[in-house]
């Protein structure tokens, strides 16, 4: 196998993994709305790839990684958000 493409594919899938465990200690601990959801998933895309990754391959592997988390935590768990905001509507503004 290609060494840049190994390099590149461990990275994102260290990117999900990471992702993947904050987003769902996140959901367990703290997050109570589509709003907080919103947000943390915001901060995870917007974030720094991680500093030990090199190069620009293993850096685009990484953020790659936390995007895909974040569309299958958001997808995975969409009942659940939906409960969320059914339990807790939003107050008036």
């Amino acid at each position: 196998m290609d060494e840049q493409f190994r390099q590149y594919r461990f990275a994102r899938t260290e990117g999900q993994k990471i992702t993947e465990a904050e987003l769902a200690a996140q959901f367990k601990y703290g997050i109570k709305d589509l709003h907080q959801l919103e947000h943390a998933i915001e901060q995870l895309l917007t974030k720094q790839a991680a500093p030990w990754r090199t190069t620009d391959l293993e850096q685009e592997g990484f953020r790659e990684g936390i995007r895909a988390a974040a569309l299958e935590f958001y997808w995975n768990n969409r009942q659940q958000v939906r409960r969320l905001i059914l339990n807790h509507p939003p107050g008036p503004s």
